[in-house]
């Protein structure tokens, strides 16, 4: 009787039966078969096959999608006893992913909205700079290493300036940098692309620098550099056809982040809420609940 006591499955054959009893003493309800009806439509089988061969690149067997079934069916019966035996209640797992499963049916009626060609116009009309052709730039840089230089840096990068000056066109500069990986020249080179490789700083200053001649220096995450820019071609804004797609996603995001705001105060509006404040805690405290 011990070793038998000792059995995993009769443990678990136990503790189901004790569940169920517990539920039905619990909810008063009868326990008999035919008390509830699970149906696995036509729609849900073409689900679970349609899961199956995405994930198995095939579809299932006849064996396997009854397994399919079976399994959805006994799925179905340990949720609905788990929730009518209330234990989905207090479970912070549970609220979150109801809550995440909420937000994507917002989510998903907003999406179906398409926008019109007005409103593509006047989201471009209201943000032209985040769909602008970039200025562009061809420029020359020479690099000054601060660990080589130390506290003469600036000292360095001014004499390294006036040399440039002066020096002949004919004549090759990069001998008065410091040595580094960086490209001498940049032919054709967007503030984006010159943000990313030096510094969002240095796309900005040589925004501002004289074209034709030698100036700086800028400073960027590596040192300082000596610029020349050799031309410099504006941004501008660009026709909507171009930008369409991308107009449009920011469009949807915009709409989606308010709508969902709206929801939510809605929803809140719904509730008394009442918070029982712990003592000594006052109700606002940054870091408080």
């Amino acid at each position: 009787m011990k070793a038998l006591l000792r059995e995993s499955l009769l443990h678990f054959v136990l503790l189901g039966a004790a569940l169920f009893a517990f539920d039905a003493l619990w909810s008063g309800r009868s326990v008999r078969a035919g008390a509830a009806e699970i149906v696995v439509s036509e729609g849900r089988v073409e689900n679970l096959a349609a899961l199956f061969a995405k994930t198995w690149q095939r579809p299932p067997t006849a064996v396997e999608l009854k397994a399919l079934v079976d399994d959805f069916v006994l799925e179905e019966a340990l949720y609905r006893e788990g929730v009518a035996l209330g234990v989905d209640r207090d479970d912070t797992i549970i609220r979150r992913r109801v809550r995440q499963k909420m937000e994507f049916v917002v989510d998903d009626i907003i999406e179906q909205v398409e926008p019109k060609r007005a409103d593509l116009e006047q989201w471009l009309d209201a943000h032209p700079e985040a769909y602008a052709e970039p200025a562009r730039y061809r420029f020359r840089q020479l690099f000054l290493d601060p660990e080589r230089h130390g506290g003469m840096l600036d000292a360095r990068a001014r004499a390294v300036l006036d040399e440039l000056r002066v020096l002949q066109p004919e004549a090759d500069p990069r001998g008065l940098g410091d040595p580094t990986l960086l490209e001498h020249t940049f032919p054709d080179t967007s503030e984006q692309a010159i943000a990313a490789t030096f510094a969002q700083s240095s796309a900005e200053a040589l925004a501002v620098l004289p074209s034709g001649v030698w100036a700086g220096p800028i400073e960027s995450a590596f040192g300082l550099h000596l610029i020349h820019v050799d031309t410099r071609t504006p941004g501008a804004p660009v026709p909507l056809e171009q930008v369409r797609d991308e107009l449009a996603r920011d469009w949807s995001a915009d709409l989606r982040d308010r709508a969902s705001a709206r929801y939510r105060e809605g929803l809140l509006a719904r509730y008394e809420v009442r918070i029982e404040w712990p003592a000594g805690v006052e109700s606002g405290s940054p870091g408080q609940p």
